[in-house]
């Protein structure tokens, strides 16, 4: 009955509770600049936060920052909660340097998003994470999940980014064009490496964590199903190529080949269309590996389809 299935769901539910202590910390993802970053409980890459429908995301922050700051998760409806919604002195104020918050979201909503800074452009400065919200009914079958991360990334603080954007010497208000990109966290001369088992179905979560840049993302070689836009289920779709804006997120399915003795290139590149100028140096094609063997070659394929989907 009705009854019976509420009373059920009501059982499954559950506080997921993460502790976050936001401070600062040192990093080089792409190998050039060693920087100050802000991560969680001393870690950066922020670790991704995981829930199902039903539950309440329990948040308790402590704010180890000199200035204020808040939490988004991008793409809640928050209905019923939009005093945990944010962004700053409008839905919610800042948390202080040194104080402690709790966010109590309840989980009424399924799919991939992501949790970030909403104070001025405190989470360029890395203080963002996915939030994947799991369907205990899952529509599409498949055997793994991979979390997929693309992001531009900054040599510059934040702050020296904002006040450059909103000089009078920046009449046009041209952006400031990023050092370069992050798949999963590394850039540079790291690539990142998805390991494929022969003949397994994935998810692939890709979220676009970006300030600006819009990314291309493809797998030669390989067909994409996309099944999943923003946090809603879609008809399974054949792709040749993903594109995604800043904060945007798609879930695609991916069957692995059979044989195991090569490995193959994906990308995630960079949308120059949105660069005013390109540094010189800089590289916007970023590519990371699907690999089947450590010691496999590359079997190179750029025969993508760029057709939009």
């Amino acid at each position: 009955t009705l009854a019976t299935g509420l009373l059920a769901a009501a059982a499954m539910a559950k506080d997921v509770t993460y502790y976050w202590d936001i401070g600062y910390v040192t990093a080089n993802p792409d190998g050039k600049m060693e920087r100050q970053v802000i991560g969680v409980n001393g870690v950066w890459p922020v670790p991704e936060i995981h829930a199902s429908l039903n539950d309440t995301l329990v948040l308790e922050i402590r704010n180890s920052l000199n200035t204020p700051t808040t939490l988004h998760s991008h793409g809640l409806y928050q209905n019923g909660t939009n005093y945990y919604d944010g962004p700053f002195m409008v839905t919610q104020c800042g948390i202080p340097p040194g104080a402690n918050f709790t966010y109590r979201i309840p989980v009424q909503q399924t799919g991939t998003y992501w949790i970030h800074s909403h104070y001025s452009a405190q989470y360029v400065d890395g203080i963002r994470a996915p939030v994947i919200l799991h369907d205990p009914d899952e529509p599409y079958k498949y055997d793994e999940e991979i979390v997929l991360t693309l992001e531009d990334w900054y040599h510059d603080q934040a702050a020296a980014l904002l006040k450059q954007f909103l000089s009078w010497k920046n009449p046009g208000g041209a952006e400031p064009v990023p050092s370069g990109a992050l798949i999963g966290g590394v850039g540079g001369d790291t690539q990142k490496k998805l390991a494929f088992e022969a003949g397994k179905t994935y998810r692939i979560r890709l979220i676009n964590m970006s300030a600006l840049s819009m990314f291309h993302f493809s797998i030669e070689g390989h067909t994409m199903r996309v099944i999943e836009v923003d946090g809603f289920d879609t008809e399974e779709q054949t792709v040749g190529n993903v594109i995604l804006s800043a904060a945007q997120r798609t879930s695609i399915l991916v069957t692995a080949h059979n044989e195991t003795d090569s490995n193959f290139v994906f990308h995630a590149d960079m949308d120059t269309d949105m660069f005013d100028s390109i540094p010189e140096g800089l590289n916007y094609n970023s590519t990371g590996i699907v690999e089947y063997s450590a010691d496999a070659p590359l079997k190179r394929d750029d025969s993508v389809d760029w057709s939009p989907f």
